[in-house]
């Protein structure tokens, strides 16, 4: 974790521009373009969108290795070559990747945090959770990162062909924060990072200044959830990437489910980072937030954006 205090998010402009991705770190030139890309996918719509994406720009030969119970038939039938591995069996995935016998991969979708607790796994992985000591998204991810480079396919960010779901700063929406949710929004976004670089979650829920919710094991919808149900109305969520934020895993998302949790508990504006944050089909997300009357605002954070290949899928 790096030691270092959070800037203050930059005050939006006007209007954000809804497509595009952010360029790479210190304005170095983008990776090329692949020849084949292995997506180890799992639940949601994020695998679909890096599978499109990298077909757009012409990767040559798409996989896709998906999880047993998990990974929806309509995003394997995506690429040239798919099989799905049991997520409890460590040696049935090796086999899968070397079978498939890609060079490069990306991690992308969900898995249901509650699969590590009630997963009947194999001996060796049992033993390699229980030598972790600590459980998040940074050990566990890591350690598969890990073993798919053992098996020789290098694992890139997942958000090398997101760039068209990632906004860059600015208002998203019609309606503009109010002056509270403005102040929330200084406090909420130094609270979130602070909560995040101790890799508890990436997620809170504020009002007036308060912590109502902090995200957890349960997740963010959850955290909304909490959230909302002690702010009753008007409560701002803030969700962010922490400081050396490992952008191969677990980069924050957003979509409709999102928009959906906050209606129904009455919260009233979401902040993200820009350039950190994927949106899953965001025209859609913020006509939703137009028609419900919930601000979005995609803040500079003033930390490094996501590495994407270009800005259009």
């Amino acid at each position: 974790m790096e030691n270092q205090t959070s800037p203050a998010p930059n005050p939006a402009p006007p209007r954000a521009e809804r497509e595009g991705g952010a360029a790479l770190p210190g304005g170095a030139p983008p990776p090329s373009v692949p020849e084949d890309l292995l997506v180890l996918a799992g639940a949601g719509a994020l695998p679909r969108l890096v599978l499109q994406g990298a077909r757009a720009v012409g990767v040559k030969r798409l996989g896709a290795l998906g999880i047993k119970g998990t990974t929806p038939s309509s995003t394997l039938a995506l690429a040239d070559w798919s099989a799905r591995t049991p997520l409890s069996s460590l040696a049935q995935f090796r086999e899968r990747v070397r079978e498939a016998g890609f060079r490069h991969a990306i991690l992308a979708g969900q898995v249901n945090p509650l699969s590590f607790f009630r997963a009947a796994f194999d001996p060796e992985l049992r033993e390699i959770l229980a030598s972790m000591g600590v459980h998040n998204a940074h050990t566990i991810y890591g350690r598969l990162i890990a073993e798919v480079e053992a098996l020789g396919a290098k694992v890139l960010p997942s958000s090398l062909f997101l760039g068209a779901h990632i906004p860059r700063p600015g208002l998203l929406t019609k309606r503009a924060l109010t002056a509270e949710e403005e102040a929330d929004l200084a406090y909420g976004s130094k609270l979130a990072l602070a909560v995040c670089d101790l890799d508890v979650g990436q997620t809170v829920v504020v009002k007036d200044g308060v912590a109502l919710a902090v995200e957890g094991f349960d997740g963010t919808n959850a955290t909304i959830r909490r959230g909302g149900r002690i702010a009753r109305r008007g409560a701002m969520v803030v969700k962010v990437a922490k400081h050396g934020h490992d952008m191969r895993f677990d980069i924050p998302a957003v979509g409709l489910k999102t928009l959906k949790v906050m209606r129904k508990a009455h919260c009233t504006a979401l902040a993200v980072q820009a350039g950190r944050t994927v949106f899953v089909d965001l025209p859609a997300v913020v006509a939703e937030a137009d028609r419900r009357g919930i601000a979005i605002v995609a803040f500079d954070s003033g930390l490094p954006p996501a590495p994407v290949l270009n800005a259009e899928c």
